[in-house]
């Protein structure tokens, strides 16, 4: 069984990626600037398993900036071993999926586990009108351009109140070269509707798969947490990079237009939950006007530069602040089921919250 490489914030909360985002010289907002922000695009997972088919290393696919926060080994078998922890192989997924009639959201969810696209797709063909399986396939680079527009537009009609299928489809078009009907999806988006990712829902399929194949389910929760794919954030940074490039190359109206989508976008993403959803969002609204012209006004009513930066600044550092989750259970496993009970209810930022008044010393 191949080793799980973990790449991403919820695994590591301090490593550089953390820094990355976080360090107050990052841009003149406080955020990651533009080529930060193509660094990031590259398929976001809070972990990573080699597929079943490949036996070498994929840190190819990783960015240089990600590359150099990634845990040691011996880390890793740490990280398992404080929660028990053990990977389930192929046939032991293959009983779970006969045990339980071969659902749609179990095959999903061992495509996950052994980063398997064959297995993903048999979860669209079981239930092709399941906005989780969606959702799940529109966003990974795994499937063609063409499945994963199509599957994006399901989406976007089946859940027609969701923001995140219109950001996701436009993202998709865009970046299979049609940029102005891209432009018309975004147009047509309602910033009062839901923004929803389905994070939490392939947490609980992630977590089920872990628990029914002999693990701990407070461990497996724990587990699932730390490794679950976030791969729409790639395609929404790219869509956030597009959005800044046609702002600086339009005319004054149609770059107002640009940038408040841009920030619309980051604004939603910064609402969520998670840490580093919460932080690419950040870096999007910082990005979104970065480079505007000192004659033009400044489009949020009330708000200067400054006064973005200052809030941007704010939000990032209490991120920043959050305790280290691998640091805190590794000497504190008791609290492992609190942790992973409230992540699962109230998301990882409230979790970590959670967990820091658990294990800050009262003098601090």
């Amino acid at each position: 069984m191949s080793k799980p490489l973990f790449t991403h914030l919820g695994s590591a909360l301090a490593g550089g990626f953390v820094f990355l985002l976080c360090a107050p010289e990052a841009s003149k907002w406080g955020v990651p600037g533009t080529e930060d922000a193509a660094q990031l695009s590259n398929p976001l997972r809070k972990s990573t398993r080699h597929p079943a088919s490949d036996t070498g290393s994929n840190h190819s696919s990783l960015s240089p900036k990600v590359l150099k926060t990634l845990p040691e080994g011996d880390s890793l078998e740490e990280l398992l071993a404080i929660t028990g922890i053990r990977l389930p192989t192929r046939a032991e997924l293959n009983t779970y999926l006969a045990d339980n009639n071969y659902p749609a959201e179990g095959y999903l969810a061992a495509g996950m586990i052994l980063q398997d696209a064959n297995l993903m797709r048999e979860a669209i063909i079981r239930e092709p009108s399941n906005p989780h399986i969606l959702f799940a396939l529109a966003s990974r680079d795994d499937f063609p351009d063409d499945d994963r527009i199509k599957w994006a537009r399901q989406l976007q009609e089946v859940q027609p109140d969701n923001s995140l299928a219109s950001f996701l489809l436009a993202a998709l078009t865009w970046e299979n070269g049609a940029q102005n009907p891209a432009l018309e999806i975004l147009s047509q988006v309602d910033h009062r509707k839901r923004f929803q990712t389905f994070t939490s829902e392939s947490i609980i399929g992630l977590t089920e798969a872990l628990r029914a194949t002999g693990n701990n389910p407070d461990s497996s929760a724990y587990y699932a947490m730390l490794t679950v794919d976030l791969p729409h954030l790639s395609q929404l940074l790219s869509l956030s990079q597009n959005l800044q490039e046609h702002a600086q190359q339009s005319a004054p109206d149609e770059a107002f237009i640009a940038r408040r989508r841009n920030a619309g976008l980051g604004t939603f993403l910064a609402g969520e939950n998670d840490v580093i959803s919460g932080l690419v969002g950040l870096s999007i609204q910082g990005n979104a006007y970065e480079g505007l012209p000192p004659d033009v006004l400044f489009p949020i009513e009330g708000m200067n530069p400054e006064a973005l930066s200052l809030s941007i600044e704010h939000r990032r550092n209490q991120i920043r602040d959050l305790p280290i989750v691998t640091d805190a259970l590794r000497t504190s496993p008791e609290l492992t089921e609190g942790y992973a009970m409230r992540a699962l209810a109230l998301g990882e930022i409230e979790a970590l919250r959670w967990l820091g008044s658990r294990t800050t010393p009262p003098t601090q």
